[in-house]
């Protein structure tokens, strides 16, 4: 009985950690955006008040004229150079907006400052036009500014959450004559040929061609081409499973390192100091001693990372380690360093 429990353990064991290491099934929308939907950035030019003596330089030449635009706007004639305030920031207005805006959508904008304000701590924006590339009010900004209230943080950029109306509808053109693209959010050839081949068998009377590592096109039929929406619904529910990530990403900064499970290193040894670790394809545990340490071939870059932290090595050294495999070819994957 004992032994059968034992059976039955094993085998739950090894259906979990198949289903924990295997890459999951996603639908194609998390993967993919379609042609033509896409954010668009807009800018401007505005003045934070209410500072209370923490805004720009009161002899600032951009400040002074920026207050005396705005006044006169309100039937007051004051001159740049009479104006003296430390209770206002010039400040730079960004937001991006969504495909498909509608008029009087809200949106939220960030906004830093231009000259030598000390802080924008519970400033007001005054009300500022953003504008796009080609030069067109698209939004209008206005409110309280939010700050991060970390200590150390930098008080000169905050948000104004909500801060901008949207001002003129945004539209985005979805089909092409009749195509539809798709765009892999991460080009890979042998995602791209799964998602081709999955629209292919759950679409039918779609022609489906794959232009590149992130570009898919779908060829839509006349008959259909009055259900654009419930088609693209349709074809972004569609379940895919995508290839497995090759990348190591390491943050220098923080010492993060995030790397996807198919990664693993070749032959190689690296020396450090009075340590030693050689992965090799003859593996024996006979064969480590403290200094010097040998691995499988086949080990996977997280379990290699692992290993290092278990016997000591600090993490900095470990993504020195991880810099020089790459360099020296054994590292089967892409390493990028931030």
């Amino acid at each position: 009985m004992n032994f059968a429990k034992s059976i039955c353990f094993l085998l739950f064991f090894i259906i979990i950690l198949s289903f924990l290491t295997a890459v999951p099934e996603v639908r194609i929308k998390e993967i993919a955006t379609i042609g033509g939907m896409r954010e668009n950035q807009l800018l401007g030019v505005g003045l934070v008040t209410g500072l209370g003596g923490r805004g720009d330089s009161p002899n600032t030449a951009m400040l002074k004229d920026a207050i005396s635009n705005l006044v006169s706007h309100f039937g007051f004639s004051i001159s740049a150079q009479d104006i003296r305030s430390r209770n206002c920031a010039v400040v730079i207005v960004s937001a991006d907006i969504p495909s498909f805006m509608r008029t009087g959508d809200r949106i939220d904008v960030d906004v830093a400052s231009l000259g030598d304000a000390r802080s924008l701590e519970s400033g007001i924006l005054l009300q500022t036009p953003l504008r796009a590339a080609n030069g067109q009010i698209y939004a209008i900004a206005q409110g309280l500014v939010i700050v991060s209230s970390e200590r150390s943080a930098v008080k000169t950029v905050g948000r104004v959450r909500s801060g901008g109306i949207a001002e003129r509808q945004v539209s985005s053109t979805l089909v092409v004559g009749n195509i539809i693209s798709l765009q892999l959010k991460q080009p890979d050839f042998v995602t791209a040929k799964a998602v081709e081949e999955a629209i292919a068998a759950n679409m039918a009377g779609l022609a489906v061609t794959v232009r590149t590592p992130a570009l898919i096109e779908i060829t839509v039929p006349e008959n259909q081409l009055n259900n654009i929406i419930g088609l693209i619904a349709d074809i972004q529910s569609i379940k895919v499973t995508p290839d497995a990530s090759t990348k190591v990403v390491i943050d220098s900064r923080t010492g993060m390192i995030v790397m996807g499970e198919n990664v693993k290193i070749g032959k190689v040894a690296v020396s450090y100091k009075t340590a030693t670790v050689q992965v090799q394809s003859y593996y024996s545990p006979s064969d480590s001693s403290k200094e010097h340490f040998v691995i499988n071939e086949t080990i996977s870059v997280e379990d290699f990372v692992k290993t290092m932290k278990e016997i000591g090595i600090s993490t900095d050294t470990v993504i020195t380690m991880l810099e020089s495999i790459e360099k020296a070819g054994a590292l089967y994957g892409t390493l990028i360093i931030k």
